[in-house]
């Protein structure tokens, strides 16, 4: 597991929590760790480094996690190693005699370069401490740090316990220190709580909340930022008006905590236009009733949601009192890990719920009373990987400090932000208004920007590569589940495509059920994309390769319904069924062989039907079976319906305004309704209706000798395919039946007989029943907004509420 940790030097080795593993992935996956930061003091008094360093040695055997490491290599869930022994490496610099700008600066370069380096969190990232002598009675401590180990309730409390040790050792004092109890009597603790009482309450909490509103949603459109950056703005109140928000929550029974969440609620209400609004909380996590919880150190803090659900006539301190009545039985839960909340409330795995985070720094206070040494000015720094977060710092002159994304967050929206929550905090506690609807009233609404932005999950089609086999399918249908996004490229890194690292933990656990597999989520940072984790995961395997099957999305726990292409061959026009269909739908597309030039074409359609089958076998390995047909793919409908017929399955062939036997123009039926079609579009549109006439008559005869004498070498191949298309369409025999039934989907016609003509057809060879729909839009609508929703409700309601 790294460098000192053979087992007679280990003394415990605890797993990570759900947090901790997010903040690995991160830390390993970006080059600016968010997780670090430096807490600093200074030190007022006189300090003997001798003692100092003998303090801190009997800080470190009482607190175990300054003796942690942490582990991931060749793991399969990374692990927090607590060893026997450690030592602080205490540097002491002495800048006494320099002036003080001189000081301000080397303060700063030192601040900076630690930031600069990675945590060594194998090696461990709590050892390292820096003394500088500004003068005889005033030092600076810088202690870098990681989020990882430790939280800021527990960076306070080390500081603490170090100026009590030395405070007594330095006074002559004999030292009696409390043990603490360790973190595996934690964790079983945590274990022995009964989760039926946390699932209850944040069910309850969360009933009904159903579309989260997130600054991430919309995405700044700067191509030239590869790495995320975050900006700072802030406020201050003044004394005065610090002091009236505290007797404003005095009078009304609140804590300054409520308030400011409450505000903050507000604020987002505003923003997004709603009265349903989350944001996140940091909790301590030391709420519960085990032994000594509030002086043992560790990563213990925790976010949770608080929900805002804002009706507008509501005096605020009614409002204020029923979310602390909330917020304080949320406090038995401190402990609840999110995805253990969000499976609670039955919260989508790929959804957030929040991505705006407050911090108020109420941390326990350092009140050194005896001779030696005393901390002043303690600060453990701001860490978030949130889009926004908004930090409170409860001094006598309240500070607010909101760090905002670049990537989703411009300058005037941040400062609006800033500007609209100082303005609200100010009409509230001076009794301007009391109600949201008189709040709005004084307040500047918000503009959001559009020539700008894009939306954060939308996908390039630019470079789409698909799955290559059964393995690749699978790895797209988790990670379209886990992040939310449809149509995937196999090669798209997961990070590019929006992945954070609590998403990796979720998409991991996931995986590695799916697989019987072991692996870490740092896995992710050798193998970025789903190609390459499935070459990962098939080392020395092999897996039989696709070759027609085209995920449009994958994920979704019903049965898939199979898009058949039609006599052009592509079938990205059926992108748009996505986006109507209901979420849990998955939906495939089929394309011929030769489309990339890469196999040889078919030269029936019984031969495709085969090779069609057995692909969408290898997605749905059992029935009953969903296919679309559109066009020229109705005897391909049929003809794998009857390949599934033989091996016991049902197919459901749902066709869209076609007609079978498309290219028989010697009925006299099909002459009568090609006539009758015509003169009714001559009624209603002279001039379109000869139109298309010619444009049809162009493309199906003209066009293929023009392309074959000047079009590109791919444009001549496209124009192959399609004759070879129509050709083994008009070759087939049209002697077998539908078996099953059929969902015949209908578009108006300009003569209203021609759909009668359409079901005649259908009733002729299906051996079920022709179920009759029809819908708006002409033909070569149907697949486009807004006629593709009608068609999707009308699949829904007869395929899938069975």
């Amino acid at each position: 597991m790294g460098t000192n940790t053979t087992k007679s030097s280990v003394e415990a080795i605890y797993p990570l929590s759900y947090m901790q593993q997010g903040m690995l992935m991160h830390h390993l996956s970006n080059d600016v760790d968010q997780g670090f930061l430096n807490t600093e003091c200074c030190l007022k008094g006189d300090l003997k480094l001798d003692v100092f360093k003998q303090a801190c040695t009997i800080v470190l055997k009482r607190h175990e996690v300054l003796r942690a490491t942490i582990h991931w290599k060749n793991l399969e869930k990374p692990v927090q190693v607590i060893h026997k022994e450690k030592e602080i490496d205490i540097r002491y610099l002495d800048w006494e005699k320099l002036s003080e700008e001189e000081q301000k600066s080397k303060w700063k370069t030192l601040k900076y370069s630690s930031s600069l380096e990675k945590a060594p969190l194998e090696k461990g990232a709590l050892l390292n401490i820096s003394i500088i002598k500004l003068s005889s009675k005033l030092h600076k401590l810088l202690w870098p740090m990681h989020h990882i180990l430790l939280d800021g309730w527990s960076a306070s409390l080390l500081i603490k316990d170090i100026l009590n040790c030395y405070n007594t050792i330095h006074n002559g004092e004999a030292i009696t220190v409390q043990p603490l109890p360790n973190y595996k009597a934690y964790l079983n603790y945590i274990k022995s709580l009964p989760e039926e009482n946390a699932k209850t309450f944040w069910g309850n909490y969360l009933k009904d909340f159903k579309n989260a509103s997130l600054f991430s949603n919309i995405k700044i459109n700067k191509k030239e930022d590869v790495q995320e950056t975050f900006s700072t703005n802030s406020f201050s109140l003044t004394e005065e008006a610090t002091a009236k928000l505290k007797t404003y929550c005095k009078q009304h029974k609140i804590t300054t905590n409520i308030f400011i969440q409450s505000v903050w609620s507000l604020v987002l209400a505003l923003y997004f236009n709603k009265t349903d609004v989350t944001h996140g909380n940091t909790v301590s996590g030391r709420s519960g009733d085990f032994a000594s919880l509030d002086k043992m150190t560790g990563m213990f803090m925790n976010v949770q949601p608080v929900r805002g659900k804002i009706d507008s006539e509501l005096d605020f301190p009614s409002w204020f009192a029923s979310i602390q009545k909330l917020h304080f039985e949320a406090r038995n839960y401190e402990h609840t890990s999110l995805d253990k909340l969000y499976s609670y409330c039955d919260w989508p795995e790929h959804a957030t719920m929040f991505d705006s985070l407050i911090v108020f720094e109420n941390y326990p206070t350092i009140n050194e009373k005896k001779a030696g040494l005393e901390a002043i000015n303690i600060k453990s720094g701001l860490t978030s990987t949130y889009s926004v977060t908004l930090a409170i710092l409860p001094n006598n002159c309240m500070e607010f400090v909101l760090t905002t994304s670049t990537t989703y967050i411009n300058t005037d929206t941040a400062q609006w932000i800033v500007n609209t929550l100082e303005k609200a905090i100010s009409l509230i506690i001076l009794g301007e208004v009391t109600t949201y609807k008189a709040l709005k009233s004084h307040l500047e609404p918000f503009k959001q920007f559009s020539s700008t932005t894009e939306t954060a999950s939308s996908a390039t089609n630019q470079g789409h590569n698909v799955p290559k086999n059964k393995t690749e399918l699978q790895l797209l249908q988790i990670w379209e589940h886990v992040l939310g996004i449809n149509n995937i490229s196999t090669t798209s890194n997961f990070f590019e495509l929006g992945g954070k690292s609590l998403i990796a933990v979720k998409l991991f656990s996931i995986i590695n059920k799916t697989f019987k597999t072991k692996l870490s989520a740092t896995a992710l940072l050798e193998y970025p994309s789903i190609e390459l984790l499935s070459n990962h995961i098939l080392s020395g395997t092999k897996s039989e390769s696709f070759q027609f099957i085209v995920p449009i999305r994958s994920s979704g726990d019903k049965k898939p319904i199979f898009c058949l292409h039609g006599g052009g061959g592509y079938v990205i026009f059926f992108n748009p069924l996505v986006q109507a269909l209901e979420n849990d739908i998955p939906v495939y597309a089929l394309q011929p062989a030769g489309i990339n030039s890469s196999n040889e074409m078919h030269n029936s359609l019984e031969e495709m039907a085969i090779d069609y089958a057995k692909e969408i076998k290898a997605v749905q390995p059992s029935g009953p079976y969903n296919l679309l047909s559109y066009c020229f793919s109705t005897g391909l409908g049929i003809e794998i319906a009857n390949i599934f017929k033989a091996e016991g399955e049902e197919t459901n062939l749902v066709v869209i305004d076609s007609i079978i036997k498309q290219e028989d123009f010697t009925s006299p039926d099909r002459i009568k309704m090609r006539i009758s079609g015509f003169l009714g579009r001559i009624r209603k549109n002279p001039v379109n209706a000869i139109k298309l006439m010619v444009l049809n008559q162009y493309y199906k005869f003209i066009h293929p000798i023009v392309s074959n004498l000047f079009a590109s070498k791919s444009d001549k191949h496209l124009e192959k395919l399609k004759l070879n298309l129509r050709k083994i369409y008009i070759k087939y025999g049209w002697d077998k039946n539908h078996p099953d039934n059929v969902l015949l989907i209908l578009s108006d016609k300009a003569d209203k007989n021609l759909n009668h003509t359409y079901i005649n057809s259908w009733k002729s060879i299906t051996d079920g029943k022709v179920n009759v729909k029809h819908t708006n839009g002409k033909h070569h609508q149907l697949f486009t907004v807004p006629y593709i929703y009608s068609i999707a409700k009308t699949i829904e309601a007869e395929i899938y509420k069975h």
